[in-house]
């Protein structure tokens, strides 16, 4: 009990430390008088005011801006761009490759090779039916960096670098 009546003498002296203090009357009237006396002296007017708060609000309302135009683009996704649907295979002399023209001089079975995305080795893989394959197959090494060729003989790409070979018909890489 008294640890009770301890604290409660220490929170009513400390609450005296917050409380208003007391006015002054004299005080106040002679704030009166000074403020007349003031009265023909320079002041700042209401519009000054107002161009000032003007002034702050929309240097604010720029910077806030500024900030917050950046903030939210971050988190709308970007465009997709063309729409076209993909990129031109090009010859070795960097020439877009027409289709047709490219099926009809090669066969059936045929992988070669055409600049693809970044202008990356690309093998064009033309099916059985005399088509196109929907994907280009990119022609780099991911181990050493060194193009792989087609092996037509043993139907299969064959890395000269370190000596992985890939079959197309079976999808099994073997590495040696």
């Amino acid at each position: 009990m008294k640890l009770f009546s301890v604290l409660s003498a220490a929170l009513i002296g400390s609450s005296a430390a917050f409380a208003p203090a007391p006015v002054n009357v004299q005080q106040r009237s002679m704030a009166t008088v000074s403020m007349n006396a003031a009265e023909g002296e320079l002041y700042i007017d209401q519009n000054r005011r107002n161009l000032m708060n003007l002034i702050l609000v929309g240097s604010a309302a720029v910077t806030v801006g500024g900030l917050a135009v950046p903030y939210v683009l971050f988190f709308l996704p970007p465009g997709s761009g063309g729409g076209d649907g993909g990129t031109p295979a090009k010859d070795a002399l960097g020439n877009e490759l027409n289709k047709a023209e490219y099926l009809a001089s090669k066969k059936a079975g045929d992988h070669s090779l055409a600049q693809g995305l970044k202008g990356d080795a690309t093998y064009l893989i033309v099916k059985e039916d005399g088509s196109l394959e929907d994907y280009g197959l990119n022609a780099v090494c991911t181990h050493l960096g060194c193009v792989v060729p087609w092996s037509a003989a043993n139907n299969k790409f064959m890395c000269p670098c370190h000596g992985s070979q890939v079959s197309l018909m079976t999808n099994i890489i073997f590495t040696f």
